[in-house]
């Protein structure tokens, strides 16, 4: 099997992790780079032992170097940058949130089938052998029957207005960075949720700095979500059951270590040695789904990205939050799906 060769698109804080965990990879080869700066380009392939540096996206994507590529650009960027890799043929592992909404990444998901090319959000931490532990645990019935789920992601972000986090032109806010993985916690075991209520705060520049998320499900489990960009908490997350519970210890979604607790307080503590952040384990898992001829993973699949997202929109028009040029896609739908009704009409 040919090793894959590896493209970044952007050189950002997440762009930097990802490519220093790229050393403990089991397969695939980090090949090209590109920015729209060429110094930040340089100096990320320089830093990273990278072949090539591009300093347009499109050179990168067009590529015949590069099989694969990451998109790791501000949100705002996501759907354009993966259209274009999926037409290119190019398989896409791309930053979350996949797209900024539901409509935006079911489209991908489809052209992505259509042309037949791998793609995947960049779950990572689904891959963490930390959650892996905690799904088996619950899927033996560790803990009984699971009935609820807390989970936080909160951390003081930078102030600056043109900061990507508080910027609404590039997608900020924080639901769409980090209230994304508490959700998708609660989803992993519970699935889409039949009830939503949420308290949002919004900021001077018109994203939402924190908010506290309650989700139901009609067979009787509830998760209790935080999610700040002004707030320090320990970020830890706990599963409870009718038999005991699991705590996931901080910070959760990049954990190296689990415990669960049963009946009489007895305790099992787990811990996980890996190196770097743990970006790793995404790689290794778009690569073996290459290998075998797959174009969505088994371990988080499109359905599973599309749930979290439509689950992600429902709370942003309860918040009242969109962000530019959303209406008028859904402008465009709202025709599109008029023009269907009448479609039925006449059967």
């Amino acid at each position: 099997m040919k090793t894959l060769r590896w493209g970044i698109i952007g050189t950002g804080y997440i762009a930097h992790l990802f490519a220093s965990d790229f050393a403990h990879v089991k397969s695939g080869e980090l090949r090209a780079v590109a920015s729209r700066n060429k110094e930040s380009a340089d100096r990320f392939s320089a830093e990273f032992d990278i072949e090539l540096a591009f300093v347009d996206y499109f050179s990168l994507i067009n590529s015949h170097e590069v099989d694969v590529i990451y998109i790791a650009t501000p949100h705002v960027y996501h759907y354009d940058l993966a259209k274009a890799c999926i037409l290119a043929g190019k398989a896409v592992l791309c930053e979350k949130p996949f797209t900024l909404n539901e409509m935006q990444s079911r489209e991908l998901y489809e052209l992505a089938e259509e042309k037949n090319v791998f793609i995947m959000e960049a779950m990572w931490t689904r891959f963490n052998p930390v959650i892996e532990q905690v799904i088996e645990w619950v899927e033996e019935g560790e803990i009984g029957h699971l009935h609820s789920v807390q989970a936080n992601f909160n951390f003081v972000a930078p102030t600056d207005p043109s900061h990507r986090l508080m910027n609404i032109e590039l997608g900020g806010g924080a639901l769409l960075d980090i209230g994304i993985y508490p959700v998708f916690l609660a989803q992993l075991f519970f699935g889409k949720p039949d009830f939503i209520q949420n308290q949002a705060v919004l900021g001077d520049t018109d994203v939402d700095l924190f908010e506290q998320i309650l989700l139901g499900w009609e067979s009787g489990q509830l998760a209790s979500l935080e999610a700040s960009l002004i707030s320090c908490n320990p970020n830890r997350a706990v599963l409870s059951g009718s038999k005991g519970y699991i705590e996931i210890d901080s910070e959760w979604f990049q954990a190296r270590s689990c415990r669960i607790v049963g009946e009489n307080e007895t305790e099992r503590a787990v811990e996980f040695d890996f190196p770097g952040a743990g970006y790793q384990f995404e790689v290794d898992e778009v690569n073996r789904c290459i290998e075998e001829g797959l174009v969505q993973s088994p371990n988080y699949s499109w359905q599973d990205s599309l749930e979290l997202i439509a689950t992600l929109d429902e709370i942003r028009q309860d918040i009242g939050l969109s962000y530019p040029g959303e209406a008028v896609q859904h402008h465009e739908e709202e025709l599109h799906e008029h023009h269907h009704e009448h479609h039925h009409h006449k059967h």
